[in-house]
């Protein structure tokens, strides 16, 4: 029993180091830069079991984008609802990109890629427009000083704040070979 004790006596000090030198956990960069957005919905329909959008609710899509004043900072996320036929999934995706190609926007879709069998097509769905118009940096009390200086300082080098929300895919900040600089897209 004494051997169990003496042994308690000299590992706690070293279970003691080693939670020390755990330090705090490091936080996710979600948590230190955050767009600030402004945000506009709405809803639109396909004609029903088709790829077809009427000519009227086109007019409906094209006066709500209009009314915003589009440019190529904002964003449209637009889910593009399911169909039973994949093939028509695919044609109401090219309807879509027809209608937004006049705006300067950036376009995500949204669409199921499941294997679920619908009963009936889906005719609805949601255009998202989102436009930011800052990145704001989260320091929680306690954070790191220096971290959250080098937030800050990142926060106000972005050249797109759009990029916060979704940011694109590819080698746009490392510079090009054979020079400096930006990358394009």
């Amino acid at each position: 029993m004494r051997c169990g004790f003496l042994e308690t006596v000299f590992l706690l000090p070293a279970v003691l180091l080693v939670a020390a030198c755990a330090g705090e956990p490091l936080m996710a960069p979600s948590e230190r830069l955050m767009p600030q957005t402004h945000e506009a919905v709405h809803s639109y329909s396909f004609e029903s079991c088709s790829a077809k959008i009427s000519g009227a609710e086109q007019k409906r899509i094209r006066d709500f984008l209009n009314g915003l004043g589009l440019t190529d900072q904002d964003m449209l996320v637009v889910s593009v609802p399911k169909n039973r036929i994949p093939a028509r999934d695919a044609e109401r995706r090219r309807t879509l990109q027809q209608i937004f190609a006049a705006y300067p926007a950036k376009v995500e879709f949204v669409q199921d890629s499941d294997f679920r069998q619908l009963p009936r097509s889906e005719p609805s769905g949601i255009i998202r427009v989102v436009r930011t118009h800052a990145v704001g940096v989260y320091c929680p009390e306690g954070a790191a000083q220096a971290g959250c200086a080098t937030a800050h300082n990142l926060a106000a080098m972005i050249a797109e704040p759009s990029d916060t929300f979704l940011p694109q895919k590819g080698r746009r900040y490392l510079p090009p070979v054979g020079g400096g600089g930006a990358a394009a897209p």
